[in-house]
């Protein structure tokens, strides 16, 4: 069986600082470097890695970066049947990353990005419906075609899982769609209306979701891993420790994992945790899409005991 992921395909450029500039303020930054992604993309290449055949479903400029952002879904063997040329620029990305702390700041340009339609998708997955079990998407296309997505999807039976990312405003009546949900922190409390400063409150905002409909909620919280919000179990997943290079697609690879997981039908948290493996194999690296291959995110799990995180209501900061 397949994964389908829908979303976003473009180019990251990335320029090194050591420090995040103010406003109205120049500074000089370092290494400038070119790399694929979007998320849509990332995730793509994640679960192709990981040896899962899958299909990416989106659009590219008809320039020099679309070509090249093609190239590499396959050299990464993404099956790219259904990306598409618009007649428009790629999708770029702007990303300062700090050298000190592994942090960064993005600025996304959408491009062809905006151009995936929810024909496109419809047509595209009945096409799929054969062969793929999960369907998995994000918020840097257009909602519309996010939500449609998802219903055809539901409708063919696959598990779908939402990356609520770049955070934003959802109709709540998408999410009875949505088999699992897989925000942040920061997305979790714009999608619930919750403030969230511990982890009980994550807990508190993911009932919000389930209510509406969702199955689970997977809550990613960096170096603490992950918290897992169902109808049968509420608990935390701890992150691996590792020395962080770049933090650009950890969640993405996070989300990439998990879709890996859930295909080869592993229990919730075993597939956090192989999620949070590899999560952390990526941030130890360059690059959005410097995703880890299946034989090395085995042999990390083997050789690497989990991090036991702070107990359930002890403050984020």
């Amino acid at each position: 069986m397949s994964i389908a992921v829908v979303g976003s395909i473009h180019a990251d450029f990335y320029v090194k600082v050591k420090r995040f500039p103010q406003p109205d303020e120049t500074i000089i930054g370092s290494d400038y470097a070119l790399y694929p992604g979007g998320k849509g993309a990332n995730q793509a290449v994640g679960c192709a890695r990981l040896g899962v055949e899958t299909y990416i479903i989106g659009a590219v400029g008809n320039d020099y970066i679309g070509s090249m952002l093609i190239d590499n879904l396959a050299r990464n063997g993404v099956r790219i049947d259904y990306v598409y040329k618009a007649n428009c620029g790629s999708g770029v990305a702007f990303i300062i990353l700090n050298e000190e702390t592994g942090e960064n700041m993005i600025i996304v340009s959408p491009g062809a990005d905006n151009a995936v339609t929810p024909q496109h998708v419809e047509d595209s997955l009945k096409n799929l419906r054969e062969k793929v079990k999960i369907f998995l998407t994000q918020l840097e296309i257009p909602v519309e075609t996010v939500y449609r997505g998802l219903e055809i999807a539901k409708e063919f039976g696959m598990l779908t899982i939402l990356n609520p990312a770049p955070a934003r405003s959802l109709d709540r009546n998408i999410f009875r769609f949505v088999d699992i949900a897989v925000p942040n922190r920061v997305e979790l409390q714009q999608l619930a209306g919750v403030k969230i400063e511990s982890i009980e409150d994550v807990f508190k905002a993911s009932e919000k979701l389930l209510e509406w409909g969702v199955k689970a909620v997977v809550t990613t919280l960096g170096s603490r891993g992950a918290a897992i919000a169902a109808h049968n179990i509420k608990t935390v997943v701890g992150a691996f420790n590792v020395p962080v290079v770049d933090t650009t697609g950890a969640g993405d690879a996070f989300v990439a994992g998990l879709a890996v997981a859930l295909l080869e039908n592993r229990e919730i948290v075993d597939a956090v945790r192989f999620a949070n493996a590899v999560a952390a194999l990526k941030i130890a690296r360059m690059g959005a899409q410097s995703m880890p291959t299946r034989s090395e995110v085995d042999d990390f799990i083997k050789s690497y005991e989990r991090v036991v995180v702070e107990p359930a209501g002890q403050p984020f900061q």
